[in-house]
Formats: structure tokens, sequence, C-alpha cells
């Protein structure tokens, strides 16, 4: 690990402008299958709290209803909140995002059940496959049930061979840090909603594969599963 911190460490300004110097990574492509436009929830409807309050509320679910379900406005505004941009010296221009997003919809209202692909450029999330996932997300989360049980399953998917080429070693730094940043804005977008998330591991070629042909060459980062924690009763002492 120290020699990893070391070999990814500017060390002259010379490297600091040549970190900051770079063009972006872009790769946008066009669309190849059905588009669902997001739309956030109603300025009426979005949560009055506090971030701090929300912040107190935080946690990470441990088991969901698989009975429930979401909407989409709500799923909208978790990635309307997550999205906007990080202010980082690698994300130039302001805007730009090295992760991309994915997910396995399992139950949310206005949208069929699949997988699909996030285009933050249109704000749309683009049906990669349509089907019940729920088996598969079992699988792809290291058999473990809340990836099977949430109303939807987030991951982050990122071109390192792009990046490393564009940052050099600390190009894996700057993606895990955006992506723990985004999954921290979806966390409390999500608890702001009264919902629930929580982040797990992952088989990691599996999951590339399971996006692919669409996610061919990328490389998965992070999985953030949300959905309506279930509240179990508790049980009596004897």
């Amino acid at each position: 690990m120290l020699e990893m911190h070391e070999a990814s460490s500017l060390e002259s300004e010379e490297e600091v402008a040549q970190w900051r110097g770079k063009q972006p990574v872009l790769a946008f492509s066009a669309p190849g299958g059905e588009e669902v436009q997001l739309q956030r929830l109603p300025e009426e409807e979005q949560p009055k709290e506090t971030i701090e309050q929300v912040i107190l509320r935080r946690g990470s679910s441990r088991t969901f209803d698989q009975t429930a379900s979401i909407t989409l406005a709500q799923l909208s505004t978790i990635f309307d909140c997550a999205t906007r941009g990080l202010p980082a010296d690698f994300l130039e221009p302001t805007g730009e995002q090295i992760n991309d997003l994915y997910l396995i919809v399992h139950s949310v209202y206005g949208l069929k059940p699949g997988a699909y692909f996030f285009r933050r450029e249109r704000n749309t999330l683009e049906l990669l496959k349509e089907g019940e996932f729920r088996a598969e997300a079992h699988h792809l989360g290291l058999g473990q049930q809340l990836p099977a049980e949430a109303c939807a399953d987030i991951f982050f998917l990122a071109d390192l061979e792009r990046i490393l080429e564009r940052y050099g070693n600390r190009g894996y730094r700057a993606v895990q840090l955006e992506a723990g940043a985004i999954g921290g804005r979806m966390y409390l977008a999500t608890y702001a909603e009264s919902l629930g998330a929580t982040g797990l591991t992952f088989f990691d070629d599996d999951v590339t594969n399971f996006f692919s042909p669409h996610a061919k060459g990328k490389s998965a980062i992070f999985l953030l599963a949300i959905g309506k924690p279930l509240k179990r009763k508790p049980q009596s002492s004897r």
C-alpha cells in the first residue's frame, strides 16, 4: 500500500501541471436502446429536512422489503442530487465524471425490470436488457441477499485503461474518490427520502460481464443497493 501511494503521488510543480493539463476522459456514444427520461420529485414533495438531520439518520440498511417499490421520481431525485459534478482538480471542465453508472432495476414504478445505463449527458436511463434479475443480483453481490431484495442496485464501473492513460498511476485514486463521493451523496439522498441504502462488495469480472457488451473493458468500482428497509419485529425474550 505504501509503494502504491508513493507511486501515485505528485512530487513537483511539473507533475501537478501535467496532472491538471490533460484532456478529460469523455466517451459519449449514441443510445442503442429504449430510453426513459428521469424526472425528479416536484418541489412540494421534496424532503424538507436539513442535511444535518439526514446525516444523523443515515446508516446502512441490513434488510430490504422485497415486496415494496420506489417511484421513478424518487430514483430520479437520488441521481439528480448525486451527479451534478464534483469540485475536483481532476474533473475539469466542471461536471466531468469518470465513473459510469449502471443499474439493475427490480421494483421501480415507471421502469421495466431490467438492466440500465445512466446517460448523464441526456439525464436518461437506457434499457440494456429487460427481465427479472434478482437471482443475478444476488450472485453479483457475493451471494448476499441485500442486492436481490433491493428495489434497485446501482453499479459504478470505470474504463480504467483510459483513466490510467489520462491520469497515470494517480487515476485509480481519482476514480475511487469520485465513486465514494457520488455514493455518499446517493446515501444521503436516499435517506432524505425515508428510504434505505447499503454499499456492498461484488464479483468484479462478473459485474462487467453482466452489463456487457455495453460495459466491455470496464472495471467494477462500487455497488449501492437502495430500497425500503424491512423493519423486523422485536423478538420476545423468555
